[in-house]
């Protein structure tokens, strides 16, 4: 048990270091390869104009096509994996049994998720979905990290790691909050109001729950 966590370890580090070396690689490129006024015209699809100068209009269909075949690959894991924790979470008592239920053997927190996730689609403009998209998961990296500074002497891990963490989620939060709402008022308000509705909502069933049991 011991070498698997620590082979895991490894390899989430190694992992890691990958990811971070190979988005500098990319902004390097980027920059290199396109002027400011460029980057920030094309801001959507900035790689695959990136790939224009060397590749042509092969490159930029290459680099199209796979960012629409990732966004695919995100968006699924993102669904299922929403779906799963909002059945876990029920499990626990945290959420209304309801969400244990099953509808073609999925959780039906799936099919909740990808209506919301439609409604949204078809409501919002893409800058929006992607603001309130970012709030959350940084939000939530942030939270981990605190978790992960709480039980600290349960996991024997060090303490400055996921404290450092989650204050630069913060610092990162209170940024993009900060310059989105300069120039996206709609995606913070829209991210905001989903983050205390999840609050009012939580704090409903928990309140039900305890006259239920009184």
């Amino acid at each position: 048990m011991l070498i698997l966590k620590r082979t895991f370890l490894k390899h989430i580090i190694t992992l890691s270091f990958f990811v971070i070396v190979l988005y500098i690689i990319i902004a390097i490129v980027t920059v290199g390869s396109l002027p400011f006024n460029t980057i920030a015209t094309a801001e959507d699809y900035v790689l695959a104009e990136a790939a224009k100068p060397m590749l042509g209009k092969i490159g930029f269909t290459i680099i199209t096509i796979a960012a629409l075949i990732s966004t695919f690959s995100a968006i699924n894991a993102s669904l299922y994996g929403g779906s799963r924790v909002n059945f876990e979470i029920a499990e626990d008592d945290e959420l209304p049994h309801h969400f244990t239920s099953k509808l073609w053997n999925q959780p039906i927190g799936l099919l909740i998720t990808a209506i919301a996730t439609l409604v949204l689609v078809n409501i919002l403009d893409l800058e929006s979905i992607s603001t309130a998209g970012s709030v959350g998961f940084i939000l939530i990296f942030g939270i981990v990290n605190w978790v992960g500074f709480k039980c600290t002497k349960d996991t024997g891990s060090n303490k400055i790691i996921p404290i450092c963490g989650c204050v630069l989620c913060l610092m990162a939060l209170v940024i993009l909050i900060n310059q989105q709402y300069q120039s996206n008022l709609t995606g913070v308000l829209v991210s905001l109001g989903v983050i205390v509705l999840c609050f009012i909502t939580e704090w409903i069933y928990k309140t039900s729950e305890k006259k239920k049991k009184t």
